[in-house]
């Protein structure tokens, strides 16, 4: 192991406690590290959280669901990417009457268990299973006046009505046009809208309007999901939007790198002009965020990677950086596993 990294050994328990958080997400990290993370001693179950990867390696599984500790063996099957033969394996191999039936019930619920898909989510229960949206026009404007109007910071979910027309252009080129803002909120969550519909959105003056439109239309434009993206953090109901919208710009980002938005600068990685001179830049950050996404980034240069490896806040970033050696991705594990527990883990829903 190249001398540079014996500097990890000077790492807080703390500090060790993110890097098995972060190894578990990193796309270098090789079996026998998963592995490993196994047997770090756990505050709390995140640092496992990786067996929820859809790509988990078969083998990584293979090994979970023979762990001796049992929180381990349920996190993998509820993780929900074990194989028949494997959830076969693991009902042989548990040794309780009770756990046997923790892991039936387990494979029952991830056997029904629907993709996560974005249609559907953030549009409110239609009141009963016949309920029936206006047809007409007239109807729809009806329906539409009877809203009650929201404030600008008011949470909402989609109307089910609105929800109901989505497929319907012309309802929708109406409601958007409508003075109430939880309509047009509606509207936005439509998955396919036409583009002017898209475009009056896209300048609506209601805020949360751009943000459905981003979560939830796949039409979203370009500019809207940067403007989003500068303000809005992100959300469990959307995961990775607007980032991850097949609309988000990809070029010219580079125009970004001294932006005083930190949202906006640490886009300046993702473009293919930015250099490792950039990312080396951004690990000396004041900004946080902008720091933790330069953490990650398999261009930084070993000095700052290790330097970031051992700031508290940025070491679960720095962990998933797939550049770090696999010799010094081994010796973080065991530094992890030597690492003492210094208050007892909250009882996980397996153990009550």
């Amino acid at each position: 192991m190249d001398g540079r990294w014996a500097a990890i050994d000077a790492a807080t328990v703390d500090v060790t406690t993110q890097w098995a958080m972060g190894l578990g997400y990193n796309k270098g990290a090789p079996d026998e590290v998963l592995i490993g993370l196994f047997d770090v001693p756990r505050r709390h179950d995140f640092s496992l959280g990786f067996l929820y990867r859809r790509d988990v390696p078969s083998r990584v599984l293979d090994a979970a669901i023979g762990h001796p500790d049992r929180i381990v063996r349920f996190l993998a099957a509820e993780g929900g990417n074990l194989t028949p033969a494997q959830w076969d394996r693991l009902a042989a191999a548990t040794p309780t009457e009770k756990d046997r039936a923790i892991v039936a019930e387990l494979r029952d619920e991830v056997a029904t268990r629907e993709p996560w898909a974005t249609k559907g989510r953030g549009i409110e229960r239609p009141p009963h299973p016949d309920a029936a949206p206006p047809a007409s026009p007239a109807e729809i404007a009806e329906w539409a006046d009877a809203v009650e109007d929201i404030s600008p910071d008011a949470h909402s979910k989609a109307l089910w009505w609105v929800a109901a027309l989505h497929d319907n252009p012309d309802a929708m080129r109406q409601l958007a046009a409508s003075p109430k803002a939880s309509v047009r909120r509606s509207v936005a969550r439509a998955r396919h809208l036409p583009p002017d519909v898209v475009d009056r959105l896209a300048h609506d003056e209601d805020r949360v309007v751009h943000l459905f439109l981003t979560e939830s239309c796949d039409d979203a434009t370009p500019e809207v999901l940067l403007s989003v993206w500068s303000w809005w953090p992100g959300s469990l109901s959307f995961p990775g939007r607007p980032r991850n919208h097949p609309n988000f710009p990809q070029d010219g980002l580079l125009r970004f790198a001294d932006d005083p938005n930190p949202s906006l600068r640490l886009l300046a990685l993702t473009d293919k002009a930015s250099t490792p001179e950039l990312v080396d830049r951004f690990a000396e950050d004041p900004e946080l965020q902008v720091r933790q996404a330069a953490a990650a980034d398999p261009r930084m240069s070993p000095g700052p990677l290790i330097r970031l490896l051992l700031e508290l806040h940025t070491a679960q970033s720095a962990a998933q950086n797939p550049a770090i050696p696999v010799p010094v991705m081994h010796h973080m594990v065991e530094l992890t596993q030597r690492a003492p527990v210094p208050q007892p883990s909250p009882p996980h829903i397996f153990q009550k």
